[in-house]
């Protein structure tokens, strides 16, 4: 099916994990090293002609939730008043 036919988007997301490697919790430290990476995967893709882009927070969360919720996707999609809603009620969940 996909030599046949020609496809004009893929969308491929990627994630960068960070492995602690000793037992400071060096918040700075963390956030280089995981932007370092980021800048290493996204020249790397775009030397293949891939275009690339950091998502946001509310992106995210609806990648997550449309993968775990997809029948409930459409009837009730996520919003920034969804996320505000549970940023401020967080010490309750």
């Amino acid at each position: 099916m996909v030599s046949g036919n020609k496809i004009l988007t893929r969308k491929l997301y990627i994630v960068i994990s960070y492995t602690q490697s000793s037992g400071k919790h060096d918040f700075s430290m963390i956030t280089e090293q995981l932007k370092l990476n980021q800048d290493i995967i996204t020249k790397g893709l775009e030397r293949l002609g891939m275009k690339t882009r950091q998502l946001g927070n509310l992106e995210v969360l609806n990648l997550f939730y449309s993968f775990y919720n997809p029948s409930k996707i459409k009837s009730q999609p996520l919003t920034n008043k969804t996320i505000e809603a549970l940023t401020n009620h967080a010490d309750i969940l």
